[in-house]
C-alpha cells in the first residue's frame, strides 16, 4: 500500500495591502528555509543612528551582516543635513564595523532619484541597473570590496 504524502492543492488568494502578520508569516517560512539550507541564522543587524538634541532621528544606517558580506538596507539623512558629510560618515563607520567583524564585501540597492553618484564617490561599483523601475526611474545595484585596514580592531560577532 502506497501512502500519499502530497499536500492538497492550495487555495490561491490575492491580497492588496496584506496584513503585517501575513507578511511576517511568509518571511518566517523563508527565514526557516534559509537557516536550514545556508546557516543564515548566523547573520545579524548592525545600525548607527544620529539624533538631534531633542532626541529626534536626523540620520541613520542599517545593514545585515552574514558570512563575509554586509548588505546595506537603509541609509537616511535629514534633508537639512544632506551635503554636510553625514551620509559619508554613516556609511564609512558601518563599513568599518562590518570589516572589524570579518566582512569583506558590501552590497546595496538604490534608485536613480536617490544617490547612485554618492555611492560611486565612496568606491561602490554599479554591477546592474533595471530601467523602468517606476515611471522614468532605474534601480541600481552596487558592491564594494572592504579592504583590510592596518591596525584594525577585530570585534566579535553576536
Amino acid at each position: 500500500m502506497k501512502i500519499e504524502s502530497r499536500i492538497p492543492e492550495p487555495k490561491w488568494q490575492l491580497f492588496v495591502e496584506p496584513e503585517d502578520q501575513q507578511v511576517a508569516a511568509l518571511s518566517k517560512k523563508l527565514s526557516d528555509f534559509n537557516i536550514a539550507k545556508a546557516r543564515a541564522d548566523q547573520g545579524f543587524g548592525l545600525a548607527i543612528f544620529a539624533n538631534d538634541l531633542q532626541e529626534q532621528l536626523v540620520g541613520g544606517i542599517y545593514g545585515w551582516l552574514w558570512g563575509s558580506c554586509l548588505e546595506i538596507d537603509y541609509l537616511w539623512v535629514h534633508e537639512n543635513l544632506q551635503g554636510m558629510g553625514y551620509g559619508q560618515k554613516l556609511v564609512t563607520e558601518l563599513e568599518q564595523e562590518a570589516r572589524a567583524r570579518g566582512c569583506r564585501t558590501a552590497t546595496l540597492e538604490t534608485y536613480s532619484f536617490q544617490a547612485p553618484a554618492f555611492y560611486e564617490s565612496l568606491g561602490y561599483e554599479c554591477f546592474g541597473v533595471i530601467n523602468g523601475y517606476g515611471t522614468g526611474y532605474q534601480k541600481h545595484f552596487f558592491r564594494k570590496e572592504l579592504k583590510e585596514e592596518m591596525n584594525a580592531v577585530k570585534r566579535p560577532r553576536p
